[in-house]
């Protein structure tokens, strides 16, 4: 029996292994972080787009301003804007605005004026969530290579410790 023939390639096959199974956990990272991105990058595109930027700025008048505002605009103008910001003739804004224009159908507003969430009108609802950090990618890349690592380095280990317990007195 040569034990240090059969630890190298028994290390070999359990790396291989390993690497096979880190891949597939990195495969399974890279797709949600790559998911986790783009749904994102639509919620800030939509949540910047001028429609949302203009409710925002109505939301934000003082009703002085939003009176003289509204004596100044058409009727289909006043029309849209009502819709939008989600009021019924009068100018204070509920925290709901039916749009469904731009890929926007509703928003939902938050007490700051903030976007809380947008239903797009094929029926999504997005939500703001954090851009992934480098981190992710970086832990997706190397997962393959600890996936090999960590198993060969442990069954070198064991066969290095067993192979002085073995070996015969020089």
């Amino acid at each position: 029996m040569n034990l240090r023939e059969g630890t190298r390639r028994l290390a070999l096959l359990l790396g291989v292994v390993g690497a096979i199974f880190g891949g597939f956990i990195s495969y399974s990272l890279l797709r949600e972080t790559m998911r986790q991105r783009a749904d994102h990058q639509r919620f800030e595109q939509l949540a910047n787009s001028d429609l949302v930027k203009e409710a925002r700025q109505w939301i934000t008048l003082a009703p002085v301003q939003r009176e003289k505002a509204l004596a100044l605009m058409t009727p289909e103008h006043r029309s849209k804007l009502a819709t939008v910001l989600g009021f019924n003739g009068t100018p204070t804004p509920s925290d709901v605005g039916e749009i469904d224009e731009g890929g926007i159908k509703t928003i939902r507003w938050t007490k700051d004026h903030r976007v809380e969430s947008l239903e797009t009108q094929d029926g999504q609802t997005l939500y703001p969530s954090p851009a992934p950090g480098a981190w992710s990618y970086f832990l997706a890349a190397i997962l393959p290579i600890f996936g090999f690592f960590i198993p060969w380095g442990v069954v070198r280990a064991i066969g290095w410790v067993t192979a002085g317990f073995v070996a015969s007195p020089k």
